[in-house]
């Protein structure tokens, strides 16, 4: 069956079934990556195998970072798909987030306690799925040389498994490699990679213009936003905390007398206490006073709807900023929206206070001053100083 057909049947069966616009609007979205993907690879019919290769393809061509949207995403449209193609029906009862699984039954052993481990080590899910998918990596690579235990890896596979890997993903498998050493270990091996050092791009963060962050202040203002979004994004634009972390903050996290937010960051571990400053307390107060919802829970950001359980995951941070964003008249001009750029507001802001990089990293929550750095590329006007003159350079042109 071609790829046009088996598509085309997905998004009518769909619309069959009763799915809202919205939902079909994301599958479409889907095929259309599909249908490109295909077309890259010379191929007009669908097989399983191409489907595998497509549920695999997780990697952002934007980040070159391993994407959780793609993984949950792929994986849903292909088994979809695959139901389609065994049965002659669309299995809708599958559209569940899916896991990756290694080909090799002894693999998915290593695979499946590999799992675990990461989950007595993390709370994030986002780091969990990251080295979760660097095993799995690193499992499929060795079951094409025919190994089958972890206790076979050698120096010499472990330099040829990065000279496979695409450049702009060898930073990132550098990291899940030292992980699942760690884990094995194998310091032997920890030492061969030890001086090994990608390739980094740094490019410069996108941040808020002050033409912007005065657009967001007068729509708080304004009550063009309610005081949920509001209490959001401005503890976002000042603390910078993660989406993870935001959702997860209590009532009992904030010591009103002492004027601090306490939590535990889901990502690094790390204890952070930050100043409540007065715009941030008075944003929050007015929330919980004026507008949060009696819930059954002492999660401090809610739902607005019955039933009033804390937000689910970053997407619904992210929905929130770009809904107050879109209020501002902000436009995104291929900037990314979300909680994490309002984190790249809050840290460029302190650059240009010029506070220092030790105490930026420590209210960011950083595991060391050095991830600080790219921050400093969002000081145009300091960065004007660093420009050598081009006074007294020679104009002649040596043969």
């Amino acid at each position: 069956m071609t790829i046009d057909t088996i598509c085309a049947s997905c998004i009518e069966a769909l619309r069959n079934a009763g799915y809202n616009e919205s939902t079909i609007f994301n599958y479409e979205g889907v095929i259309r990556r599909f249908k490109e993907f295909c077309k890259e690879r010379d191929v007009n019919k669908y097989s399983c195998e191409i489907g595998k290769q497509y549920a695999d393809d997780v990697i952002s061509k934007k980040t070159g970072k391993f994407s959780l949207n793609r993984y949950h995403t792929h994986g849903r449209f292909i088994r979809l798909i695959d139901s389609y193609l065994n049965t002659g029906k669309f299995d809708f009862s599958i559209l569940k987030k899916g896991k990756i699984s290694p080909d090799n039954h002894r693999h998915k052993i290593i695979y499946a306690d590999y799992h675990k481990y990461l989950h007595s080590e993390y709370e994030n899910e986002n780091t969990i799925h990251f080295y979760e998918y660097g095993m799995y990596c690193l499992l499929q690579f060795l079951n094409k040389y025919d190994v089958a235990e972890l206790e076979q890896l050698e120096a010499d596979m472990v330099i040829r498994y990065l000279q496979e890997t695409k450049q702009t993903r060898q930073r990132e498998v550098l990291c899940e490699l030292r992980g699942i050493l760690r884990y094995l270990g194998r310091n032997d091996l920890l030492t061969t990679v030890a001086g090994i050092h990608a390739p980094r791009i740094k490019r410069i963060i996108p941040t808020l213009s002050d033409d912007e962050n005065q657009k967001i202040k007068e729509a708080i203002n304004s009550g063009k936003v309610t005081l949920r979004d509001a209490a959001i994004v401005i503890s976002g634009l000042s603390c910078g905390i993660r989406a993870c972390d935001l959702i997860r903050l209590r009532l009992s996290d904030i010591d009103w007398n002492n004027e601090t937010i306490s939590f535990k960051q889901s990502k690094t571990g790390n204890l952070v206490c930050l100043p409540l400053t007065p715009m941030v307390g008075n944003s929050i107060a007015r929330y919980i006073l004026g507008e949060r919802p009696t819930a059954n829970n002492d999660f401090i950001f809610v739902r607005q709807l019955a039933p009033y359980t804390p937000l689910s995951d970053h997407s619904a941070c992210h929905a929130i900023v770009s809904r107050v964003f879109r209020k501002a008249g902000i436009d995104k001009d291929n900037r990314i929206f979300g909680m994490h750029m309002l984190r790249h507001n809050a840290a460029s802001t302190m650059v240009k206070n010029e506070v220092p990089i030790e105490t930026i990293s420590a209210i960011l929550g950083h595991s060391s001053p050095d991830t600080t750095d790219i921050y400093i590329t969002t000081d145009e006007i300091r960065l004007r100083d660093c420009v050598l003159p081009m006074l007294g350079i020679s104009k002649e042109v040596n043969p």
